[in-house]
């Protein structure tokens, strides 16, 4: 096959997941067919061709409220970037296009794929095309998308992709449903594809003789992650449990702080490669304590693959995290009761594990893979 994909940008200018994971599909792809990356990066760490279209700069989490309303008004339709990924399909000639991302390209990626009425495949990572923040989320609450941003958002955004879409594919049931709910794309078109690990060593977790619990957390430390709640619930937690943090951010002062301060909670800051494969063998269940709309979180699956239990939030597609213990999002009671739970029976951990790894197939790389070609070559045969 012949496919272009499209990504708002590459790593490592990207820093985010979506960004990642379109780099490593695109990486994937190529070593058996023919792929061009657009991006607003000139090049990126993707083992494919790379072809630049303008993007607009990244806009940064504290920017001002004024320079933020402009950047997303201008990230509506922009026809330089129309006039680009036209120009670059029509070169290419592919059998399908496979976009992700596309905050800071805007609208007009999804008008040129129209107006050339080649097969198209969204991968939806995020609520971005119903939300001007992609997270539907406001003082860590689901706000519905019903701000006058979000409505323009779903007019101009939402209109422009629904013309043409092959296919949709979501990381999690609960993205899926709320773009099918918002009329952006109809049931028919859209399906669930979850996230696929990479190549990580499985180790069975320990039994939990002692009521000791070693959590983990790994991530970008900011508010919307609930890393706040989870250290706040380290201030009495009992003295065996530890908290492991691997991760930067916005927070990563307030997290240094905290580890200095409470006893059992340690700061590793970025961890990768062998670094993060230590990290998670160290633990015993992994965090993940969003409090926003989560689409799916790429590191849950990574953990699962990895035989790690998950104790998550009920935020989005969280929930839906293989052998996943859920608490309500923003108590620190709930969490702290569900981390218990996993040492109330001294065997859960380990049989959760052995679970896990008993279904690793599921999670691994090759298998996310296998499908997304499956739905590629799918839509490239559709007349």
């Amino acid at each position: 096959m012949r496919i272009a994909a499209v990504s708002n940008l590459l790593p490592p200018e990207g820093r985010g997941g979506a960004e990642a994971y379109a780099a490593l599909v695109a990486s994937t792809l190529a070593e058996r067919h023919d792929v061009l990356v657009l991006s607003g990066s000139a090049a990126g760490d993707v083992s494919a061709p790379v072809a630049s279209v303008p993007a607009l700069p990244e806009l940064a989490d504290d920017a001002r409220l004024t320079k933020k309303l402009v950047w997303h008004a201008r990230d509506q339709w922009r026809p330089a970037v129309h006039a680009a990924v036209t120009k670059r399909l029509r070169e290419f000639e592919p059998d399908v296009v496979h976009t992700h991302a596309v905050q800071g390209l805007s609208a007009a990626v999804f008008t040129a794929i129209a107006r050339l009425g080649v097969p198209h495949v969204h991968t939806a990572h995020d609520l971005s095309l119903l939300c001007a923040r992609a997270s539907m989320t406001r003082d860590r609450r689901f706000c519905g998308g019903d701000c006058p941003s979000c409505r323009v958002q779903r007019t101009i955004r939402g209109s422009a992709f629904k013309r043409h879409i092959t296919t949709l594919l979501a990381v999690s049931d609960y993205i899926r449903r709320r773009h099918t709910d918002y009329g952006v794309v109809d049931s028919e078109h859209a399906t669930v594809l979850r996230l696929g690990s990479t190549a990580g060593e499985l180790r069975p977790r320990r039994t939990l003789d002692d009521k000791a619990l070693h959590l983990g957390f790994l991530g970008k430390l900011a508010p919307n992650k609930g890393i706040l709640t989870l250290v706040d619930m380290f201030r009495d937690a009992p003295p065996t449990w530890q908290l492991t943090v691997a991760g930067t951010g916005p927070l990563t002062n307030r997290i240094e702080a905290a580890a200095r301060e409470i006893p059992n909670v340690a700061y590793l800051g970025h961890v990768s490669a062998d670094a993060k494969e230590a990290f998670f063998d160290a633990i015993d269940v992994l965090a993940i304590p969003s409090e926003w709309e989560e689409p799916a979180a790429l590191v849950g699956t990574e953990a699962a693959a990895r035989g790690v239990p998950l104790l998550v939030s009920d935020r989005g597609g969280l929930p839906e995290l293989p052998e996943a213990r859920v608490f309500t999002a923003c108590s620190v009671e709930s969490l702290r009761a569900s981390a218990n739970w996993f040492t109330e029976v001294p065997e859960r951990v380990s049989e959760i594990s052995r679970r896990l790894i008993s279904r690793h197939d599921e999670f691994s790389w090759a298998t996310h893979m296998a499908k997304l070609e499956s739905h590629l070559a799918a839509a490239g045969a559709t007349p």
